[in-house]
């Protein structure tokens, strides 16, 4: 029931938005589900929101993003690699890990860096972590990323 009453709730406030004619809620929902006249207006709504771009967006052919490429584990030497493509230069940039609790429980890199290399490496150690689960989060002065990692030995 609250699933339909969510959606009714969507398309109530899409029609009022797009100023659409629809009858009351309570009129509306029968025995559970949403009355087809709101299914309809769900299905011809658009949640798309138009982007701009500016032109040399659009002749940019080869534009780079900031990502987290991958996280790897080296059990036999218990060091942690973050490996990071970054867009642009950031003029901070730090690599921390989380527990599940959100707190930091150890620095990977803080720094300045430049986006010259496209993929760099960052390694800590991790011998002094317990098995579970983590997160890997990249926050610098024009990027934020997040990743989880399962350490188990």
């Amino acid at each position: 029931m609250k699933r339909y009453s969510t959606a009714l709730f969507i398309a109530t406030t899409l029609a009022v938005l797009t100023s659409a004619t629809v009858a009351s809620p309570v009129a509306e929902l029968r025995c559970g589900q949403i009355h087809s006249r709101n299914k309809d207006l769900l299905a011809a709504t658009s949640f798309q929101v138009p982007a701009r771009l500016s032109s040399k967006a659009l002749n940019d052919s080869s534009r780079r993003i900031s990502r987290i490429v991958g996280i790897q584990l080296d059990a036999a030497s218990d060091e942690l690699t973050v490996r990071l493509e970054l867009s642009e230069n950031q003029s901070w940039l730090e690599i921390a890990l989380f527990n599940m609790l959100g707190k930091r429980v150890k620095d990977i890199f803080r720094g300045q860096t430049t986006a010259d290399i496209p993929i760099r490496d960052f390694s800590a150690s991790i011998s002094d972590l317990p098995n579970g689960l983590y997160i890997v989060s990249v926050q610098g002065s024009n990027v934020r990323l997040a990743d989880k990692v399962f350490i188990s030995r």
